[in-house]
């Protein structure tokens, strides 16, 4: 457990969350329907995934929120591997899903998929009950942009926001890709001021 005359850890980080749209919908649906352990097996699915990628692009799985969760890059990585992780990502789980769960639903909601956030910077590392834990702002802005895509957006999913600074700064390794500009407030994030974000639609034939 780190202590108070420890040095301060400090590690540059990429940090990429995410969310399952209109989770609690499809969760009351199934418990209706009996069928609690579909939703069971599909979150054991998303976990498997994630951990045979985090091996082969190097990324940890920090933390499971309940209906998604915080992966933690090296800076190492370039932004598209970042992004292209995401968008593989979204095509993995619209298909799972697909096959999955969605015969099991009496609703299916106007909005299902995956929503990302990501950020860039530094995080004060801190060991707790033998795991690593990580305090920052790249951490909160993450899950705040990750939340607020579906601000003035019907059709949040399968989408990414990220800072519109974070994108200029890795706009080489972007380029290939179609961000748009928007703006987003974020609770408790620059002063709750308008903030300037890039988003990026991962599967193309979603709207804007």
């Amino acid at each position: 457990m780190t202590k108070e005359e420890d040095v301060l850890e400090i590690q540059e980080k990429i940090v990429l969350t995410f969310d399952i749209c209109s989770s609690t919908l499809i969760l009351e649906d199934l418990h209706g329907s009996e069928n609690l352990k579909a939703w069971r097996d599909f979150l054991i699915w998303i976990k498997r995934y994630l951990v045979k990628k985090s091996k082969e692009i190097r990324f940890d799985l920090y933390k499971f929120t309940g209906d998604g969760w915080i992966l933690v890059f090296n800076t190492d990585r370039d932004g598209s591997d970042v992004v292209d992780f995401a968008k593989t990502f979204c095509n993995a789980f619209k298909k799972r899903f697909d096959s999955q769960i969605s015969g099991l639903l009496e609703s299916i909601p106007e909005v299902y998929g995956i929503n990302f956030g990501m950020d860039r910077g530094k995080l004060v590392r801190v060991r707790m009950r033998n795991r690593d834990e990580f305090i920052g702002r790249p951490l909160n802005v993450a899950c705040r942009l990750q939340s607020a895509i579906r601000d003035h957006d019907k059709n949040p999913q399968y989408k990414l926001l990220m800072p519109k600074r974070l994108h200029t700064a890795m706009n080489d390794d972007l380029s290939s890709y179609k961000f748009v500009e928007v703006k987003r407030t974020l609770r408790n994030v620059a002063g709750d001021k308008d903030f300037q974000c890039m988003k990026l639609r991962l599967l193309k034939r979603l709207k804007e």
